[in-house]
């Protein structure tokens, strides 16, 4: 069932930083909008025209709140990925439905198919 997203707050997103390093750490944390343990994320690279690039999904699986970032793949970072071979066009998909895309996170999360693993040589 697709419920109703919504950003989390500035103040909010700083909590999530605070809270944890997922790289080390990838089990669900409590969300600092509703309280539930259910904060979750999601890592995958790309291709950008100023090189390599990781991009970070964080959501709450109980209230719908979620963040976002991009930025330059850190180097040596290992990312295991689920979707790794999920071609443009069902990424363009996601993209024109986030709804869709988190109800599809929450899948790959209770199917055991994520979290994800990390190795980072060079850390």
């Amino acid at each position: 069932m697709t419920r109703q997203l919504q950003r989390f707050t500035p103040a909010e997103v700083e909590a999530l930083g605070r809270e944890r390093n997922f790289l080390r750490d990838q089990s669900e944390w409590r969300c600092p909008a509703c309280g539930e343990v259910a904060i979750r994320s999601y890592l995958r690279t790309a291709r950008h025209a100023s090189g390599p690039s990781v991009m970070s999904y964080t959501w709450c699986a109980a209230c719908r709140r979620t963040a976002g970032s991009t930025g330059p793949l850190p180097p040596g970072l290992t990312i295991s990925d689920p979707w790794r071979a999920l071609d443009p066009q069902a990424w363009e998909e996601f993209d024109k439905n986030l709804s869709k895309f988190f109800d599809r996170l929450d899948r790959l999360w209770e199917s055991g198919a994520l979290p994800q693993s990390f190795d980072w040589k060079g850390r």
